[in-house]
């Protein structure tokens, strides 16, 4: 099992690396939008530098290798192995993808309208904040900037979105410096604001589901067959009619939409006198519905 659980963490760190490589390639590129992060800072670099798609990887490695070693130090072994895993995934992701000699404005050209700008730094920022969101739920990075978002959140317990803000904020106002392009600039930070806002939706909302609190004299009975045919685990408390003075057990338990009808049907076919409310839980976190 445990191995199990550390092949989709990395499955999914190494999805989560390939959405910020996408949108980082093809749209922030393309764009020239600098939006933060070691990405942002090399196309500053790429334009002063005039560097091939294969420089801008090659410049993304040697920054984040330094990165790396201060994450390294101040994060810890997990995240550092984690992050160089990461650090390594996301040149090698813009690397390969540039080797398919596929241009970088291939999706940017096909965008029309007074609304390209809008529209390429919004699936950037979509793209880049599913992405990270990702990677950082499984305690990583993909180096650069996000190793001080890390630390950031970590040391002064800061939210994701706003140690985004931050790190990535510093280098958007470096691409001002550079650029002198306002309007960029303005839609680089939407850019980040919605990143930001997708990586907290990312880490903190679960799996859905209802959470079901039954108060029966048949609790063994009914503990039983949960566990047999919900295959859900449940918890038991003592309760006390506030009319009668009966003191009765209480079932709580939290299933999937899916297990509802279920629960519902053993419940009245093996107890129809107990009292049942449902309610909906927006977020479940732990064994069965999120890690």
């Amino acid at each position: 099992m445990f191995k199990n659980e550390k092949v989709i963490e990395y499955l999914q760190i190494t999805l989560g690396v390939f959405l910020v490589a996408v949108g980082f390639y093809f749209f922030n590129q393309p764009a020239n939008l600098i939006t933060g992060g070691v990405t942002g800072l090399s196309l500053i670099i790429k334009s002063i530098l005039k560097l091939s798609p294969i420089g801008v990887s090659i410049f993304i490695f040697g920054a984040n290798l330094v990165l790396l070693i201060i994450g390294g130090l101040v994060l810890g072994k997990e995240l550092f192995y984690k992050t160089i895993y990461g650090s390594l995934m996301l040149p090698f992701f813009t690397f390969l993808i540039s080797l398919t000699k596929v241009s970088p404005a291939i999706l940017y050209d096909q965008i029309a309208g007074d609304n390209k700008i809008i529209i390429v730094a919004t699936l950037g920022a979509v793209l880049t904040g599913l992405g990270l969101g990702l990677v950082f739920k499984n305690n990583a990075t993909t180096g650069g900037s996000d190793v001080v978002v890390r630390i950031l959140h970590h040391k002064l317990r800061l939210p994701n979105s706003v140690s985004i803000y931050i790190a990535d904020g510093l280098i958007v106002i470096l691409g001002l410096v550079y650029t002198k392009n306002i309007e960029l600039t303005f839609f680089a930070i939407l850019g980040i604001v919605i990143a930001g806002y997708i990586v907290d939706k990312v880490l903190l909302t679960g799996r859905s589901g209802y959470t079901v609190f039954i108060v029966t004299n048949e609790y063994h009975l009914l503990k039983d067959l949960i566990y047999k045919k919900v295959n859900r685990g449940v918890t038991k408390v003592h309760v006390t009619g506030g009319f009668s003075e009966t003191e009765k057990d209480m079932i709580i338990c939290t299933i999937s939409k899916n297990q509802l009808y279920h629960l519902k049907a053993i419940i009245h076919e093996n107890d129809p006198k107990a009292f049942t409310f449902i309610t909906k839980t927006s977020e479940s976190v732990g064994i069965g519905f999120s890690k």
